[in-house]
């Protein structure tokens, strides 16, 4: 009875977090449109944070209860998953062909807070110094992307903010903290009932999970050929997960006086998310394309990482 429960705290908590992140993401981006930033900066910044809210949230929460495991599994498992499992979906549904200049900005960000990440968890914790690091960087990252934007005056956006926009962006909110909460309690007790060690699930089954809001935006840009957009957003979102995510899970870890532990298998994840964007990252530096047979080695890449994972956990 207990996993049935646990499964259906899962499946609910999922549920809210894609619909909450949805309804957030959407109100973002089209405060940014009416701002007048570009495609690439709404991608890398607002669509592609704004995805990564169920990330944020969960790996919080996670940390909050104690799951290092969780808390980073999560956040370094959806990297792996939004540039193989992901981004391969997305050309498989419709080849990529970019036609602007590589996001060469935004995958050097990424990279580096991928790396960055290795670094800082190679010690085997991630405390307050760590966490300061991680999120002063984050803030330098986002003020160089918007200060790229072309933005429009202060009276516009406070313009657009009233009235709905302003609601769906609480409800949108709140629903990813509620679904946070429902996901790790399912999420525990699944590992917990089945003997599952918690970084699998963490970085499997969460991961993937809380990358759904990626997954449906990559798949919408796909089919409309907004490839810069599409990348935009998935290198976005992987430097938000490197930087935002753990940051604020260790902060918070501190908080409840307890080090943000990073074990043998938990460093495998942030060290295989470091070198997947790494790598794919200078694919796409000068030529952001794939085709469906790179799609497919990519989603085949990312299921032979599965059995991996369970082999050094």
């Amino acid at each position: 009875m207990t996993i049935l429960l646990a499964a259906g705290s899962l499946v609910a908590g999922l549920l809210f977090l894609v619909k909450g992140a949805d309804l957030f993401v959407g109100a973002a981006e089209g405060l940014a449109l009416r701002l007048g930033w570009s495609p690439a900066v709404i991608g890398a910044v607002v669509v592609g944070f704004g995805t990564s809210l169920p990330e944020l949230v969960t790996s919080a929460v996670a940390a909050l209860d104690g799951q290092p495991d969780l808390a980073i599994g999560n956040a370094a498992g959806s990297n792996v998953a939004n540039l193989l499992l992901i981004l391969g979906v997305a050309a498989l549904v419709a080849p990529l062909r970019g036609t602007g200049p590589g996001p060469g900005r935004d995958i050097a960000i990424a990279a580096g807070s991928g790396l960055l990440l290795v670094a800082l968890a190679a010690s085997g914790e991630l405390g307050l110094i760590d966490g300061l690091v991680l999120l002063a960087v984050l803030i330098a990252a986002v003020v160089w992307q918007v200060a790229s934007a072309r933005g429009g005056p202060l009276e516009v956006a406070v313009e657009v903010a009233g009235g709905p926009l302003v609601v769906r962006i609480i409800v949108g909110l709140g629903g990813v903290v509620v679904g946070a909460r429902l996901l790790v309690w399912g999420a525990t007790e699944i590992a917990f009932e089945l003997g599952v060690p918690t970084i699998v699930i963490g970085s499997v089954l969460v991961a993937v999970g809380t990358s759904l809001p990626e997954l449906a935006t990559a798949i919408a840009s796909a089919r409309r050929g907004q490839t810069e957009l599409l990348i935009g957003n998935l290198i976005g979102s992987n430097a938000f997960n490197a930087l935002g995510v753990v940051a604020v899970a260790a902060l918070v870890g501190v908080a409840r006086d307890d080090i943000l532990l990073v074990d043998g298998a938990a460093m495998s994840v942030v060290a295989a998310a470091g070198a997947v964007t790494a790598v794919l990252g200078a694919m796409l530096w000068r030529r952001p394309r794939l085709g469906r047979v790179g799609g497919a080695v990519l989603v085949a890449l990312y299921v032979a990482s599965v059995p991996l994972l369970l082999a050094v956990s």
